[in-house]
């Protein structure tokens, strides 16, 4: 893709949360790739959910105490992403006791031999999911950066709701929720413990989704950073996450 990319004439590409930020080596060295993370816009938003930031504005009660947040990888894959997600949520909210966990999903394979001599062996398979980190009685935010069946997050869902957490929440960059017989959104809703997953609108989805599925536009994200391009301005910047006004 980068290859036929390149020979459409393409001189420069923004990519919005690639599954592995290694694929930025396919362009050539002459092509400049800039990696967006919509990660810091998304704690942004779960900073004014949580922190309860903007409810009352004219209110003047005494804040609010921190609330215990976990942020929990999905699998190993998004330990990065949580950190990052952690980083952002820290430096929003002055909170130093942000922790992370991780859902760990182990699969074993090893070889038994037939009882047939005249037989392959056979191959066994075992799997085994743990949830490591601290999340009793937290409220958690699960990280993944796809969502397409559902598969992965339903079940760090369910670890991270049997493992005693107080409220889940949880956030994936790209919703591939498009196709009609997707039923996905379905059983996400269907999830008691779930408050609600929050999604970018980086995939369009024209089906209407349920209540439990929220969408965050990045279009502001994206407009910036082709300004800066344009400008000769590094969009790297972009990526640090500011504090709000009225909690300086």
């Amino acid at each position: 893709m980068a290859r036929l990319l390149e020979e459409m004439g393409v001189d420069s590409v923004i990519c919005v949360d690639l599954h592995n930020p290694l694929l930025k080596g396919f362009f050539s060295p002459t092509v400049p790739v800039d990696h967006l993370s919509p990660g810091p816009v998304a704690a942004a938003y779960f900073y004014e959910e949580l922190y309860g930031i903007g409810d009352d504005d004219d209110s003047k009660e005494e804040p609010k105490e921190a609330p215990k947040i976990t942020i929990v990888a999905a699998h190993e894959n998004q330990v990065f992403r949580a950190n990052g997600f952690r980083n952002a949520l820290q430096k929003l909210s002055g909170n130093e006791d942000i922790r992370v966990a991780l859902v760990s999903d182990t699969k074993s394979l090893w070889r038994t031999q037939s009882p047939n001599a005249s037989m392959p062996s056979v191959h066994d398979k075992s799997h085994s999911t743990t949830l490591v980190g601290d999340v009793q009685g937290r409220k958690c935010i699960i990280i993944d950066d796809i969502i397409n069946t559902g598969g992965t997050l339903t079940n760090a869902i369910k670890m991270v709701d049997k493992s005693g957490a107080s409220e889940i929440y949880a956030w994936a960059t790209h919703g591939v929720l498009h196709l009609p017989g997707n039923d996905a959104p379905e059983k996400i809703q269907e999830m008691d413990c779930l408050k609600y997953l929050l999604i970018s609108n980086s995939v369009a989805i024209e089906r209407e989704l349920p209540p439990k599925i929220r969408k965050l536009s990045i279009a502001p994200l994206l407009a910036e950073s082709v300004a800066k391009h344009l400008h000769s301005e590094s969009i790297r910047s972009m990526m640090s996450v500011q504090t709000p006004k009225s909690e300086k």
